[in-house]
């Protein structure tokens, strides 16, 4: 008989419901055997829409329990990092939901446990695993698109502030959209230009619509006066190599559309864009702008990036993505908001 992969679920909220209990209910060789939320009734009412035996009354417990050999963190980002390394300390694989966490210096310490308990680590930057990504990723490792210099990196809502959970608090969200959904963009641009090493950043946060009374909002109203994280950031990264990239990320624009978790790509040979998907070419002297068809996800992405972690702890193979990639996108983020703050570019090291 197979192996199969005993879980405990740490935090019960909508992307827990949303997006990773029911991938784990598809994966053949994983069951979440128990659960935590500070909201007892949360946790009991993922429970029993999952199929959960057993819900724990503090994180503690569920971390006792000696069946557990990995937990799935699906908690806001300020309790990333103490859930994670808690989970280390008692001897499990952690897989978080991005952001790696609050900020670098907590990321730094999550990395660091995960290699003292010789233990896995993978972060939920599972936009890697989308359909249009994949091949785009496979036109460059082909050598189709030649060599990549320059990426630009989006996540614009117009009017797309959540109005639920902590997302407009800085103290326990860490930042605003270039924390929450521009960490998508930046990691999956980052991903097709193949990894390089940060050396700094330049860029600028702007607060405006947010923190003011009387907007619109596609998620309905938020707490203005709560929210104190950015609207709107730009930013350009530079690397080792040479490649450079722009990002663009917004819960609030006077943009006309709204483009998330989206990048472009530019080589020597070609270029590429996802969301939506479009190859540009040179062939026999004639310029084409190509519109890829049928270009499928495997599964719901959210689904494959647990599956592959999964996978990793049963076989002992590497994670797609490590919390050290992971760490590298934080670094890029909080690079943009100390520039933003310092009004200069500044190093990444």
């Amino acid at each position: 008989m197979d192996k199969i992969l005993s879980l405990g679920l740490i935090g019960c909220g909508g992307i827990a419901t949303g997006a990773h209990l029911p991938g784990w209910a598809n994966c053949k060789r994983a069951k979440v055997v128990a659960c935590f939320d500070v909201d007892r009734k949360r946790a009991e009412a993922a429970a029993e829409k999952f199929a959960i035996p057993r819900v724990c009354k503090t994180l503690k417990e569920l971390l006792a329990l000696d069946e557990i050999a990995a937990v799935d963190i699906c908690t806001p980002n300020y309790d990333h990092a103490p859930a994670a390394l808690a989970a280390f300390r008692a001897g499990k694989h952690v897989y978080c939901e991005k952001p790696i966490a609050m900020n670098g210096r907590e990321g730094a310490a999550m990395v660091a446990a995960a290699k003292k308990a010789r233990r896995k680590l993978m972060i939920g930057l599972h936009n890697r695993f989308r359909g249009d990504v994949q091949f785009v990723k496979s036109l460059i490792d082909a050598g189709r698109l030649g060599h990549i210099y320059y990426a630009r990196s989006v996540s614009i809502r117009r009017r797309g502030v959540p109005s639920w959970g902590v997302f407009g608090q800085k103290k326990l969200q860490g930042g605003g959209p270039l924390i929450d959904i521009g960490v998508h963009a930046i990691d999956l641009a980052w991903f097709l230009l193949g990894c390089p090493k940060p050396v700094s950043v330049s860029g600028k946060c702007y607060e405006t619509i947010g923190k003011t009374p009387g907007h619109f909002g596609l998620f309905g109203a938020w707490d203005w006066k709560t929210y104190d994280v950015e609207d709107f950031a730009v930013a350009l990264v530079r690397f080792a190599g040479g490649q450079t990239l722009c990002l663009e990320s917004a819960f609030c624009a006077n943009l006309p559309a709204d483009r998330e978790a989206a990048a472009d790509i530019v080589g020597d040979k070609g270029g590429a864009s996802v969301n939506p998907l479009k190859v540009c070419l040179e062939e026999n002297g004639t310029l084409m702008n190509c519109e890829p068809q049928f270009v499928k996800d495997a599964a719901p992405p959210h689904h494959l990036g647990l599956w592959n972690f999964t996978d990793a702890v049963l076989d002992n193979k590497p994670v797609a993505i490590p919390g050290e990639q992971a760490l590298t996108i934080q670094k890029i983020i909080d690079g943009l908001y100390q520039s933003s703050k310092l009004g200069r570019e500044v190093k990444i090291g």
